[in-house]
């Protein structure tokens, strides 16, 4: 017994500075920690890089749930009015991704029909042949002086923003087709990365620890995989704006590792009705409210932890 009292102090001990240490390891904008403490020049650049191209993925995304000193406008882009098909308004129609989609293909790509669709052309191709100064002037109006975000965000979040178009943009033809099917992908090997990353303190060992939408029309992780594959990618790249959610992209994940998740997560439940009882127990198993207080609307803001 005295063993055992010992044993525990010391793992006690262990627990508190090792949190302590890590909480004060926290200073840049995400709380993950890929490198030890003691790294190179070079690996501190190599962070500092794929954190500005995580975090302008999470502008894309919701530059207002990414930010934490921005104000959410109220009234449509002055773009807005040059389309009609799209019955969307107020800040909705400042996100990069309303225009340009979740492919960065605009019209071009999966918003090129449907609710989404304006006409507006994609960023892909531009980002392709634009240096990143050249990619910053467009967002400060220096081509149209519509697209001016500088008075809604910073320059050095256009700046992120810029890396994340230059080097965080992909090819997502080579994940899904038209029809947002995965191309290959193995739900055996996605299942062990859902397994690893995705269920303790937050989607729960089935996916249904967060709902994303509510009581009537719930949006699972296995709902986000199957009806729009596109936004899976971009946000398993990225992450959740405003949340814990880890990158992808900080975390060195390669292509094949995101089509094995997605390939998985198209066979967790999509809704209610796929939801079992025992599911629905051993589905939350781990959750520990950890992510889910933090996505509730206008609660988390600000890149990595939430800041409230």
């Amino acid at each position: 017994m005295k063993r055992i009292t010992i044993a525990l102090s010391i793992l006690a001990v262990f627990t508190t500075t090792a949190w302590s240490q890590m909480r004060g390891d926290m200073r840049g904008r995400s709380s993950q920690q890929i490198f030890p403490q003691q790294y190179s020049q070079e690996q501190y650049d190599k962070l500092n890089e794929l954190m500005r191209e995580s975090r302008g993925g999470q502008l894309y995304d919701n530059w207002w749930k990414t930010t934490i000193d921005t104000e959410k406008p109220k009234k449509d882009h002055p773009l807005w009015k040059e389309q009609s098909t799209n019955k969307r308004s107020g800040y909705d129609t400042y996100r990069c991704k309303e225009c340009h989609g979740w492919d960065y293909r605009g019209k071009d790509g999966a918003y090129g029909k449907g609710s989404h669709y304006t006409g507006f052309k994609g960023v892909h191709e531009a980002a392709k042949k634009m240096s990143i100064k050249e990619l910053e002037t467009v967002n400060k109006g220096g081509t149209n002086k519509k697209h001016d975000f500088t008075e809604h965000i910073s320059t050095n979040d256009i700046a992120d923003l810029a890396v994340f178009m230059k080097k965080g943009l992909i090819d997502t033809s080579k994940f899904v087709n038209n029809e947002g099917m995965p191309i290959g992908g193995n739900p055996r090997t996605g299942s062990y990365i859902f397994r690893r990353n995705c269920t303790h303190m937050c989607h729960g060992t089935v996916g249904i620890g967060i709902n994303f939408g509510d009581s009537e029309k719930p949006e699972f992780v296995g709902t986000v995989a199957y009806k729009n594959p596109w936004e899976f990618i971009h946000k398993v790249r990225n992450g959740q704006p405003g949340t814990r959610m880890p990158s992808a992209i900080i975390n060195d994940w390669s292509e094949k590792d995101i089509l094995d998740l997605l390939s998985f997560a198209r066979t967790l439940p999509k809704d209610t009705s796929e939801i079992g009882w025992w599911r629905n127990l051993w589905g939350g198993m781990g959750h520990h409210r950890m992510m889910h207080g933090d996505y509730r609307p206008g609660s988390g803001r600000g890149f990595g932890p939430s800041m409230e």
